[in-house]
């Protein structure tokens, strides 16, 4: 039999037949996981073969324990009991954490036990060509796999730039453009923002605030408690331009520093060994 499907089984036995459920409205459930299992064939052929179901389904028809097994283990291997909106959950749990962040996704698809989101992992990535309109959600997960990967980049740049300074809060340097204000920030609310966004995480606009507003600093600085957090988050976007910059500049100037030593060293290597030059004029002399 094909994974997903009941489409291998044999003529003379009963194809099982997955029932879709049936809402509170009385229409059918839109059913996600069906779609992996879609045969490919047009609605025309359907419809020619409801006549003919609906008179099967007035025969009685009794299994055998032989053909009741497989008619059980067809079931298990099919994703029947999958709605379109467990797909969607399952879609925006890759984008959010990273398709192959199986212990995570497994965990919020709601109404599925996480061995079975396991396997509908599994079997969805071997074949989700087989969904309608699988581009747009392998474009969905694409595009937050690079949202993820921005995000870790700027979590780096931030906790090098805090980490090359003892107390980054009383002696952190931001190289500020000669040509561009502060817009109202002092040094030390910006060392702050730096500080806690390498410890917050860049994005949590809320949780920035909210450390705003509990910092000893600043219970009597009205200018930054009463920013709003999109304000907040333009400011921090052009920190962490700076702080990208100032990582870059400090990179190249260790390795000027690193190559310098190298080179000094190599030409201690190449002084001459004692004596030579003796035992040069000594066989001249002779």
């Amino acid at each position: 039999t094909k994974e997903g499907g009941g489409e291998g089984v044999k003529d003379e036995k009963p194809e099982p037949k997955i029932a879709k459920e049936e809402s509170s409205n009385g229409t059918d459930k839109d059913d996600g996981a069906m779609e992996l299992e879609d045969d490919g064939e047009g609605e025309g052929e359907d419809k020619e073969n409801e006549g003919k179901e609906e008179e099967e389904d007035k025969t009685p028809r009794f299994l055998s324990e032989e053909e009741q097994e497989e008619y059980e283990e067809l079931e298990r291997e099919g994703f029947g009991k999958w709605t379109r909106q467990n797909l969607t959950d399952f879609i925006n749990a890759s984008a959010r954490f990273g398709r192959n962040e199986i212990d995570s996704i497994r965990m919020v698809v709601e109404g599925q036990p996480p061995d079975e989101v396991e396997r509908y992992h599994e079997v969805f990535w071997k074949r989700y060509k087989e969904v309608k309109d699988h581009e747009k959600l392998i474009n969905r997960i694409d595009k937050g796999e690079k949202k993820l990967k921005q995000n870790e980049e700027d979590r780096l740049a931030l906790q090098k730039k805090v980490n090359r300074h003892k107390k980054p809060l009383q002696t952190m340097s931001i190289p500020y453009p000669s040509n561009q204000s502060n817009k109202g920030f002092t040094l030390d609310e910006d060392r702050f923002l730096i500080v806690t966004m390498d410890k917050l995480g860049y994005g949590d606009w809320e949780g920035l605030k909210a450390a705003i507003r509990n910092a000893w600093q600043f219970r009597f600085d009205w200018f930054v408690k009463s920013r709003t957090t999109k304000e907040l988050q333009q400011r921090c976007k052009k920190l962490l331009e700076l702080v990208k910059e100032d990582n870059d500049k400090w990179e190249a100037q260790q390795k000027a520093r690193s190559k310098s030593k190298r080179g000094r060293k190599k030409g201690s290597t190449k002084r001459k060994r004692p004596g030579t030059a003796a035992a040069g004029r000594k066989k001249s002399r002779k």
